[in-house]
């Protein structure tokens, strides 16, 4: 019989929509345990560490907890997109592994310097890239890897979120680190090859709250990347197709419906309901979806069950293409990037 390990001791830094999210699915996986929770706001942070009954650290006090609880293996960063640096950085030279929300930081200087400091420390550095862990996108990917299209000529990534969705976010960092991060990662991953050349194209810089990119990458292998993000799309009716990721090859090609779940619910007198099939799903009453498998995997890679699928240099390659996406932007004209 195969003996089970000891459960990862984990913390939390933000105790927002995605650190409570991930605090539920700490506390209903045998992998890990959930031991303390640490954010800005004293009221937000207090509220979710009680209700998963652990210790909360106000005010960013990322050293309060770090010394309170030398069981902590692992510290999960969850923080704004903007707050970053601060937290990993004091956790790795803790010597505590990380998995950094995705944008792993918005300035390329800030995620080389969390992968020097996780090598300095001898930790691992994981960024959420949850792409990885959506069973569409590992299927294409994975079809590409097989050689089932031939040769990667073409990909087109599209992710133009709600407007709601920006409200949070927009004016605090340019566009091109919001979402555009987790497709130019799966253009990367897909091809297995470095961008060397950026053209970006917008109306305002990427600044303006009706503002979006449409960005041309150059991979060193020849395949040509087509991205699309804006800050929000208009509410409309209809079911429009906000997410989409394709790659077209030599001999076939693929794709990932982003938008469709395969399941539409209709009540008369309302408009339709698309349930949540593969971000957060709940599944007899357990959080399901890309989140738990990535939790699964970066407790699995701190046991040493496996290799990351996604790692800091991972995170660092999308950021230096988003920033070079942004220089782009800024300077009106194509941005070259080593090989």
């Amino acid at each position: 019989m195969k003996q089970a390990t000891k459960p990862v001791e984990l913390a939390i830094i933000g105790p927002g929509r995605m650190g409570q999210l991930y605090a539920r699915i700490i506390d209903e996986m045998p992998q890990t345990h959930l031991v303390a929770i640490c954010g800005n706001g004293e009221a937000s942070t207090q509220k979710v560490a009680a209700a998963h009954q652990v210790p909360g650290y106000a005010n960013s006090n990322y050293r309060a907890m770090l010394d309170a609880h030398p069981e902590i293996e692992a510290v999960i960063v969850a923080a704004s997109e903007w707050a970053h640096i601060e937290p990993v950085l004091m956790a790795l030279d803790a010597g505590k592994a990380v998995l950094v929300e995705k944008p792993m930081a918005i300035s390329a200087a800030d995620a080389a310097a969390m992968v020097e400091h996780a090598e300095r420390a001898g930790v691992r550095l994981m960024v959420c890239h949850s792409l990885r862990f959506d069973l569409r996108f590992a299927a294409m990917r994975q079809a590409v890897a097989d050689g089932a299209i031939g040769e990667v000529l073409h990909l087109y990534g599209r992710r133009n979120p709600p407007q709601i969705a920006a409200e949070r976010v927009i004016g605090r960092f340019p566009l091109a680190y919001w979402l555009a991060p987790h497709d130019i990662d799966m253009m990367l991953w897909t091809t297995g090859s470095p961008v060397t050349k950026v053209m970006a194209y917008s109306r305002a810089g990427g600044k303006a709250r009706e503002d979006f990119i449409i960005a041309v990458l150059t991979f060193a292998n020849g395949a040509i990347g087509v991205l699309e993000s804006s800050w929000g799309t208009p509410a409309v009716s209809g079911r429009m197709q906000t997410e989409l990721f394709t790659a077209r090859g030599t001999a076939g090609a693929v794709e990932v419906l982003g938008h469709e779940n395969g399941v539409a619910v209709y009540r008369a007198n309302n408009a339709p309901d698309y349930p949540d099939t593969g971000y957060t799903p709940v599944l007899h009453d357990q959080q399901d979806g890309m989140f738990r498998r990535l939790i699964h995997h970066f407790a699995g890679v701190l046991r040493d069950q496996w290799d990351p699928v996604v790692t800091g240099a991972d995170g660092l390659a999308a950021i230096r293409v988003a920033e070079a996406i942004d220089r782009s932007l800024t300077e009106g004209r194509a941005i070259t990037l080593e090989g």
